[in-house]
């Protein structure tokens, strides 16, 4: 803020060195506007009646630049090709207004009016027109503006790497194929142990088994039990 007061009051000292300011008061108003939008610069003085009303600008230690010229049968005649476009004027002289359109950076300096009757010039107040860049047009951008700056910030923490989906991918298809094998493994497990802790509910005794070895024993086998049935029968056909 404080460079745009000392170039304001630089671009006035330079205007005050002029003739024609010479022995006049100035008077000087402050206008600030955004990129992209409409100024208005007011031109007005309580002199009547005047002819016509010359629009001058000035920046920094640039000879002042005519704007336009606007008569008092409200005939515009701007004396800028880029003004041609950007500016109209409305009201009567000595009170009129001068719109600027799509105003921009190139726009900023000191504008004032002179009005003329025959040889005689009348000053208007000077306007100091200064133009910031544009940040916001309504909440709606702000918001975006803010939630695109909290997605940079997301986006550098974590950069998406397309082999970290791939890898992902790929043990995602790797654990549903290993889960069938897992329960297989489970489920056979399971089988074998509890085999393994299956026993008789009756076992036979020791005692039991002693019983028999001796039984056998004691009582050879029967010559019977050793004939073939079918030799014997051969035999007694004979």
């Amino acid at each position: 803020m404080a460079c745009v007061v000392r170039y304001s009051f630089l671009l006035i000292s330079i205007c005050l060195r002029s003739t024609t300011w010479a022995d006049a008061m100035v008077q000087v108003t402050t206008l600030t506007g955004a990129v992209g939008n409409e100024i208005i610069i007011q031109c007005a003085i309580d002199k009547t009646p005047q002819d016509g009303v010359y629009m001058y600008k000035q920046v920094a230690s640039k000879n002042k630049q005519e704007v336009f010229y606007y008569y008092k049968d409200n005939t515009f005649t701007p004396k800028s090709t880029m003004y041609k476009s950007k500016v109209h004027v409305d009201g009567k002289i000595p009170n009129i207004n001068a719109t600027f359109s799509n105003v921009n950076t190139t726009d900023i300096g000191l504008y004032w009016c002179e009005f003329n009757l025959e040889d005689k010039i009348t000053v208007s107040p000077v306007t100091w027109l200064w133009i910031v860049e544009k940040k916001y047009n309504d909440t709606g951008e702000r918001k975006r503006e803010e939630e695109e700056k909290e997605k940079e910030k997301e986006d550098k923490k974590c950069p998406e790497d397309p082999r970290v989906k791939i890898v992902l991918i790929v043990c995602a298809v790797m654990l549903l194929l290993c889960i069938p094998g897992f329960i297989f493994v489970i489920l056979k497990l399971k089988g074998c142990w509890g085999n393994k802790k299956y026993r008789p509910s009756n076992q036979p005794s020791d005692s039991v088994y002693e019983e028999m070895k001796r039984s056998n024993l004691d009582c050879p086998p029967s010559v019977r039990t050793f004939i073939n049935p079918d030799y014997q029968s051969t035999k007694l056909l004979r």
